[in-house]
């Protein structure tokens, strides 16, 4: 990245509105005007694939998504992998775990709270000025050569350019790749060692934890496949990825039918995506599969509700609280609905 000219697009993410308005007025203190502004993480991740912002302001604090857990959908997603954002991330108390995953995931920069105007300014200005390292770039370079030889099912070719990128940059990309060329190639022991390598580099890469247990699956270890395969479905409904996490769930029940996680889950996809009659049946398996979980009769009580059937919907609530009378959400909405309160998203 070389030195940005004219207005570079920067995108502040954090739920305290002050800082908000404090960071904001501090940038145009430095003559930038072009900011886009995100109070949760889902917003900054949204705003982040539309607009591509040259500059990351992220609070690591926010409260759905962490400044961490934000970068990572950012590296997994494909359509926005490929950004090359600088990043300054900021907030209370980071470890040194954060710390660590945070150089790991980009970040060029870390504030920590409380900071003075003068720190964030000089912090803004040298990451704005900065030039991308020689290397890093070359490995970019590499990257889309890679993605370009397996398209094109040049697999050595790719894997030598893997091992090239590895050389300069050690990331979850390119581990993934090499794990789905030896796969194509049915070297399923060295796809699986890949493939590991890239989850525990990125925790959240949902596509590397689906291809080990895809190739679980071929192996006929059920088990693993199903670990891997429900963990991957769980990353994607995190992300509010529901497509990929319905595909995913669909092929634990081919290998488990008889799976509490995935028939709740799939209640949670379908009533999101208002389907509720499906989300009420995908419930009613789940609790022919675990009746003593009062999270499903409460799931299953607002499915209900979406289709303004408060006398099914009030029996589900009652069930959830006989199996926990400290599940304060049943008690609540109970109330709500004896009220005859109308349910909101």
């Amino acid at each position: 990245m070389k030195p940005i000219n004219g207005q570079p697009t920067i995108l502040l993410a954090d739920s305290n509105l002050e800082s908000l308005d404090r960071n904001s007025g501090l940038l145009q203190e430095l003559g930038y005007f072009n900011h886009l502004h995100a109070e949760n993480g889902s917003e900054a991740v949204a705003m982040i694939k539309n607009f591509r912002p040259d500059l990351l302001i992220i609070s690591q604090d926010l409260p759905d998504l962490s400044g961490l857990s934000i970068l990572n959908i950012v590296r997994q997603q494909e359509d926005i992998d490929d950004i090359r954002s600088i990043v300054i991330v900021y907030g209370q108390k980071l470890s040194e775990h954060t710390m660590t995953s945070l150089g790991r995931f980009g970040v060029d920069s870390v504030l920590h709270h409380p900071y003075d105007n003068d720190t964030f300014k000089r912090q803004v200005s040298e990451a704005l000025n900065q030039s991308l390292d020689p290397k890093i770039e070359e490995a970019e370079e590499l990257q889309s050569k890679c993605k370009e030889q397996i398209q094109s099912g040049h697999f050595e070719e790719a894997l030598t350019t893997c091992n090239e990128i590895l050389e300069i940059d050690v990331n979850a990309e390119v581990y993934y790749n090499m794990g789905y060329i030896f796969s194509m190639r049915g070297d399923f022991t060295e796809a699986l060692k890949n493939f590991r390598k890239a989850t525990l580099i990125n925790h959240q890469h949902a596509r590397a934890f689906k291809q080990m247990g895809l190739i679980y699956q071929k192996l006929g270890k059920t088990n693993e496949a199903e670990k891997c395969l429900e963990h991957a479905a769980q990353i994607h409904l995190t992300q509010n990825q529901d497509n990929e996490a319905e595909e995913i769930l669909n092929t634990v029940l081919a290998l488990r039918p008889n799976t509490t996680n995935v028939y709740n889950s799939l209640g949670i996809i379908y009533r999101r995506q208002g389907r509720f009659q499906e989300s009420i049946q995908a419930y009613h398996k789940a609790v022919l599969v675990h009746p003593n979980d009062e999270n499903i009769f409460f799931n299953l009580a607002r499915a209900y509700l979406e289709l303004n059937d408060p006398k099914n919907a009030s029996e589900a609530l009652k069930k959830a609280i006989t199996i926990n009378p400290a599940f304060a959400p049943a008690r609540d909405l109970l109330r709500a609905v004896e009220m005859g309160l109308t349910l909101r998203a």
